[in-house]
C-alpha cells in the first residue's frame, strides 16, 4: 500500500498538486479525476507541482503528471512548474520527459503551503487498470526511450483490460 498522498489547492485560476512521501499507483484515481476536471477550465492561468516532499514516484504517477503538463501546454498554452530538492526524484523526472512539459526548479520552500488532501476514489481493478495503462501510455509519448521502455507493460494492459471487459460484459 502507499504511504504518500497527493493533496490539492487552487487560488484564482494556480493549481497546486503536493505530493508527499510514497506516491504510487493507488494515489493516482483521484487525481486523474482531478486533471479531467481542470483540464476543462477555461480561466487556468498556471499549474505547480510539489515535489519537495516526495520521497518516492512511480511511473504512473509520473505518466499522470506527464498527461497533467501535456494538456496544459497543448488545450491552456501554459508550461507549468514542477519543484523538486530530491536530486532523485528530479533525475526521475528528467530521464522520464518531464522536463520537456515543465519547468522543474530545485525549491526550498515553506512545506506547508494550504493544501487539502485528495480524498482517494473508490479503486477498482477496472479503475486502477485504466489509469496505470493511460498514464503510461502518456509517458511513452513523451520520448522515444519511454516508448520502448513500456511498450511491453503496455501490450500487456491492453490484454488484461480486453480480458477484463469481456469477463464484465457477458452474462454468466
Amino acid at each position: 500500500m502507499s504511504t504518500g498522498h497527493v493533496e490539492y489547492a487552487s487560488l484564482n485560476g494556480t493549481h497546486i498538486f503536493k505530493l508527499i512521501g510514497e506516491v504510487r499507483a493507488q494515489s493516482c484515481i483521484s487525481l486523474d479525476k482531478l486533471l479531467g476536471k481542470i483540464e476543462m477550465q477555461s480561466n487556468i492561468v498556471g499549474a505547480i507541482v510539489d515535489l519537495t516532499q516526495t520521497t518516492f514516484i512511480d511511473s504512473t504517477v509520473l505518466g499522470i503528471l506527464a498527461k497533467l503538463g501535456l494538456k496544459l501546454k497543448q488545450i491552456h498554452h501554459i508550461q507549468a512548474v514542477m519543484l523538486s530538492t530530491n536530486s532523485d526524484i528530479t533525475t526521475l523526472a528528467n530521464s522520464m520527459g518531464l522536463g520537456q512539459v515543465f519547468v522543474i526548479l530545485n525549491y526550498c520552500g515553506d512545506p506547508n503551503i494550504c493544501t487539502k488532501a485528495l480524498v482517494d476514489e473508490h479503486i477498482t481493478q477496472h479503475n486502477m487498470l485504466c489509469t496505470v495503462l493511460d498514464a503510461h501510455r502518456t509517458l511513452m509519448k513523451l520520448n522515444e526511450s519511454n516508448q520502448n521502455m513500456f511498450e511491453p507493460l503496455v501490450k500487456q494492459l491492453e490484454k488484461e483490460q480486453d480480458n477484463l471487459e469481456q469477463t464484465t460484459s457477458t452474462p454468466q
